[in-house]
Formats: C-alpha cells, sequence, structure tokens
C-alpha cells in the first residue's frame, strides 16, 4: 500500500523492461551443481573433513553464552602432539596455550566417525 499524497503506481513499462527483471529459473540447477561440487570435494580430500581443520569445543567468555559449547579457533602445540590425528586435519591457534580436556574429547569423537 501506499502511503501519504503520492502518485498511484501504475507503471507504464518501456526500454525492454524483461532485462531489469532478475529471475531465479537457475536455482534448481544451481543448488544441484554445488551439491555435486561439494561431493566431488569430499571424495578427493577424503580423509579430510569437509568443513576445514577439526576446532576444539570450547565454551563462551561471558555469562551469557558459558554454558553454551561452541567452535574454538585452533589447537595449541601440546593438544596438537598429544592428538592422533594425521597432520593437516586440526586447526593451530597461536596464542592458546592451556590444555582443556573438551579438546581431547572433540578429537577422540571425530577419530571414531572418520
Amino acid at each position: 500500500m501506499t502511503k501519504h499524497n503520492n502518485v498511484v503506481p501504475n507503471g507504464h513499462f518501456k526500454k525492454h523492461w524483461q532485462n531489469y527483471v532478475k529471475t531465479w529459473f537457475n536455482q534448481p540447477a544451481r543448488k544441484t551443481r554445488r551439491r555435486i561440487a561439494r561431493q566431488k570435494k569430499a571424495v578427493k580430500i577424503f580423509p579430510r573433513p569437509t568443513a576445514g581443520p577439526l576446532r576444539p569445543l570450547v565454551h563462551g567468555q561471558t555469562l551469557k553464552y558459558n554454558t553454551k559449547v561452541r567452535a574454538g579457533r585452533g589447537f595449541s602445540l601440546e593438544e596438537l602432539k598429544c592428538s592422533v590425528a594425521e597432520p593437516g586435519m586440526l586447526q593451530q591457534a597461536s596464542q592458546r596455550n592451556l590444555l582443556q580436556p573438551s579438546a581431547y574429547r572433540l578429537i577422540t569423537a571425530e577419530r571414531t566417525v572418520i
């Protein structure tokens, strides 16, 4: 609905208006193409996870989020040395230096899936 004292919209389409209309007819084909590309990528990098290197489980910092678990930035060098994962499967953090048991839990859980 129009508001205020405006002209009643009755579009007089000129100048090849079909060229300025965005259509989504290629959406199903694009969905199929993306799915096939994801499958090819998963086959190509098989032992590694498709979503990138694994990240540790950490808790949020503030009172609002400290009960929720989220993906951290990466594992410390000590955690990487203790893990049984292959190189390139885990994300390395540059500033973290504390060992967290949740990180080991993630490593062992992901190893059982793979």
